[in-house]
């Protein structure tokens, strides 16, 4: 067994969602000096292959329903058998099980990211951060205003710390959407929006159908949606498309390896969440130079300034979402200059080599290293 300090990423399962992409990008510039696992609690996902060729092996543990006592003894013994030294979890089933597993397996350093602000059905979440922020070294907000919520939801501010989400900027450079209208039918002429992320409550995707159902016969014929992601209301977001008489103007894309490539085919990237943290795919549109227009919600109004760099709108406002989108399509030139402004912000402030610094500086010193050195 190597001697090396052992870095155990704990999350609950690996789609491709912002969070995931978010930890394949860390492990990806991981620290040479440690060694790195990936334990999956609920099930595997498409990522698992992406973090296998970088290197990381991935442990699935398959919780056995909704709440599984097993699996945090099984977690325990693992994590003593493989001689882990810091345990950084993600997301709420591997926050409530692998930081108390961690503690129980005597676990030198425990983390714990916390990828969204809590949402309605959020109580149980606030909650858990309180209580298992007493288990956990530094509990760390993927933006600044995500920090302040923890503060005001009572975990102590001395283990609080803000790293910021970045992205991988070179993904993003040069990526052109030929094609994508030919693809999905798409008619010359028409504005193309888009949402990406999982089709789940959260991303308000039902408020998206409110606000192109309340258009007019002529404002709907000149836009298009693209609904880029899958999840577990695909088919009753289906069903409603054809309840509200919406099929020739909503185009469900399914899961895409080429995200970057549709991105770049949008002239609005629409992200209409109830709550969120900071989103990898809102910096990813924004990367790209899209328009990008948002709920004002978590850390999203920390990046974009509505009407400097982007439009933001309250969240589940189907009336205001509306006629943002129609005062953005109408406007071809307020698009492109907000996309302008929209990238320069990226580079400058969200690149993930910086994000992925600051989390290799946490784990190291953790670990008992000096400053982190180049990643591998």
């Amino acid at each position: 067994m190597s001697d090396r300090a052992h870095v155990v990423h704990i999350i609950d399962e690996l789609p491709r969602d912002g969070a995931e992409v978010l930890l394949l990008d860390l492990v990806r510039r991981r620290d040479a000096r440690m060694r790195y696992s990936v334990l999956c609690l609920v099930r595997g996902g498409p990522l698992v292959e992406e973090f296998e060729r970088a290197g990381v092996p991935v442990v699935i543990f398959g919780r056995r329903g909704a709440v599984d006592p097993r699996m945090l003894w099984r977690l325990v013994r693992w994590l003593r058998r493989e001689r882990a030294t810091v345990v950084h979890t993600h997301l709420f089933t591997a926050d409530s099980y692998g930081r108390l597993a961690a503690r129980l397996a005597g676990v030198a350093a425990v983390f714990s990211t916390v990828h969204n602000s809590v949402g309605p059905p959020g109580r149980l979440r606030e909650l858990a951060n309180r209580v298992l922020a007493r288990l956990s070294d530094r509990v760390i907000g993927c933006g600044d205003e995500i920090a302040a919520a923890l503060e005001s939801q009572g975990v102590p501010a001395q283990r609080i710390l803000s790293i910021p989400n970045g992205i991988d900027l070179q993904r993003f450079q040069g990526a052109q959407g030929e094609g994508v209208r030919e693809e999905f039918g798409v008619q010359a002429g028409r504005v193309v929006l888009g949402m990406v992320g999982r089709l789940h409550v959260q991303k308000g995707h039902e408020v998206l159908l409110e606000c192109l159902a309340s258009m007019s016969e002529t404002q709907r014929r000149a836009v298009a949606c693209l609904v880029i992601g899958v999840g577990e209301l695909e088919q009753r977001l289906r069903s409603r498309v054809e309840q509200l008489g919406l099929e020739e103007v909503v185009t469900f894309t399914g899961s895409r390896t080429d995200v970057p490539r549709l991105v770049a085919a949008l002239d609005v990237f629409v992200m209409p969440s109830l709550w969120e943290g900071l989103p990898i795919a809102l910096l990813e549109a924004m990367a790209s130079g899209r328009a990008v227009l948002c709920s004002s919600v978590g850390s999203i109004p920390g990046v974009v300034q509505h009407g400097e760099n982007g439009w933001l709108v309250e969240p589940g406002n189907a009336q205001a979402l509306r006629e943002a989108i129609l005062t953005l399509a109408n406007d071809p030139g307020l698009r492109t200059r907000l996309g302008h402004r929209a990238r320069e912000q990226v580079i400058a402030r969200f690149d993930v080599e910086r994000t992925a610094a600051a989390y290799n500086r946490l784990h190291a010193r953790a670990a008992g290293l000096d400053a982190a050195e180049p990643s591998a």
